[in-house]
């Protein structure tokens, strides 16, 4: 039987704001399956999920979330994942234009406004996970990644007009740590079963090299390109998933 579209928003908020908050993975996916059991039993007599959540599926959430305890090994591994595969791109970027040098400014300042956005990210998906208000919500979501690109924007400019020491990497050390970033992306989406991140990495560079060395275009064009391309991926990737779990 396939759920109601709010049964469905329900369960995946869940999920959301359960991994967002620290909680095991695995207990979280058994939570939400026995909830999407008890739903599906719900729906079949005629009832809403409020049968199941009473009149605020907010504050059932959160009762939940209140009942399990905080998982710190994997929020750490679930902060590295994102973090290394965000700045996945970066490095293997400037490792593609032959960039091995970099400022101390730049990679604290990097670090720095990383850490800031996924923790307010986090903090938006757990505040967006109790709205009972519907879909889209990706103004807010556009809004809050543009802050953050004029973060690293600004960050590169300042970089520039500041000199602060630098770390040079030889070029095998480089291309031994983009390696190492390749194989943790490859490992992770094996691990986790979500293929988001190899294929946005693989859609971003392989078109990127093509138009370099076979077509003869300009950098920044290749880097524009690319960066379309991408982002198409992810979204229809994003969308397709959605449907898929709305069908399951």
């Amino acid at each position: 039987m396939i759920l109601s579209t709010e049964s469905t928003r329900f369960l995946e908020d869940l999920k959301v704001y359960l991994l967002v908050s620290g909680k095991n993975e695995q207990a979280t996916n058994e939570i939400v399956h026995e909830l999407e059991d008890h739903l599906i039993e719900a729906e079949a007599d005629g009832k809403s999920v409020r049968a199941i959540t009473g009149d605020s599926p907010a504050a059932y959430i959160q009762s939940i979330s209140h009942e399990m305890a905080f998982d710190s090994k994997q929020a750490f591994w679930t902060i590295m994942q994102v973090y290394l595969g965000a700045s996945s791109f970066l490095y293997l970027q400037n490792l593609l234009n032959g960039t091995t040098t970099y400022s101390i400014l730049l990679v604290g300042g990097f670090l720095l406004i990383s850490a800031v956005y996924l923790t307010t990210l986090a903090l938006l998906f757990r505040k967006d996970a109790l709205r009972d208000t519907a879909r889209p919500r990706l103004l807010r979501y556009g809004i809050h990644g543009s802050v953050h690109l004029l973060l690293i924007v600004g960050l590169l400019i300042v970089n520039g007009l500041i000199d602060s020491p630098k770390i040079t990497l030889s070029p095998s050390v480089g291309w031994l740590i983009g390696a190492l970033l390749i194989a943790w992306i490859l490992i992770t989406a094996w691990k986790t079963k979500t293929w988001i991140l190899p294929i946005a990495v693989f859609v971003f560079f392989v078109p990127q090299l093509l138009l370099l060395f076979v077509f003869n275009l300009s950098e920044i064009t290749a880097v524009l390109v690319s960066y379309v391309l991408t982002s198409i991926t992810i979204a229809v990737t994003f969308i397709r998933s959605s449907k898929n779990s709305q069908t399951d």
